[in-house]
């Protein structure tokens, strides 16, 4: 399985999928669902799920056990959308509350051992200092999670950002859901 993780609030995404949907699973992050309250519930009671049973309960088994992550994000503030950084919060249970020391630096170990990897597009105005903080944010993220880089990408719009994200995954165009 593969995830599209996006905030995109035209709907694109919800009506539509890429050339092989059967690849991808696509989630809006533009929904009701409450932010992480940090209890570690997800982590000492509840074993990989979360507190809150709304639409991320399972935000970290679905982020951990894709094989690829595609994330389109809007700029907001030199980080990651609101919408996005909610499930990122969410899918806290991915990990466990244990460490491991990794290249001299201490990590929490992984719940799931799928390989996975994470492309990011994000799309909005920015200022080169603003896209290389937030780069160097990706790059920590990813380090932490046990994560592979493949790539950031920095568009103009969300329209540009569906663009890249359709040819990562192999279509030039939208195929409509039945």
């Amino acid at each position: 399985m593969n995830l599209l993780l996006h905030d995109i609030k035209d709907g694109t995404f919800n009506a539509a999928a890429p050339a092989d949907p059967n690849s991808w699973t696509i989630i809006n992050t533009n929904v009701n669902a409450v932010p992480c309250r940090g209890c570690f519930d997800c982590w000492l009671k509840n074993k990989g799920y979360c507190f809150y049973k709304d639409v991320f309960v399972h935000a970290g088994r679905d982020f951990d056990t894709a094989a690829q992550c595609f994330i389109i994000s809007e700029m907001t503030y030199g980080g990651l959308s609101a919408p996005v950084k909610r499930f990122f919060d969410r899918s806290i249970s991915a990990s466990l509350p244990f460490f491991k020391f990794n290249k001299g630096e201490v990590h929490h170990m992984r719940r799931y051992k799928t390989r996975r990897s994470f492309t990011f597009c994000i799309y909005g105005s920015a200022a080169e200092l603003e896209k290389q903080t937030l780069k160097t944010y990706i790059e920590r993220v990813c380090i932490n999670g046990g994560t592979e880089l493949n790539d950031v990408f920095f568009v103009k719009d969300a329209q540009n950002a569906k663009d890249v994200f359709l040819q990562f995954a192999g279509g030039n165009t939208l195929k409509e859901e039945e």
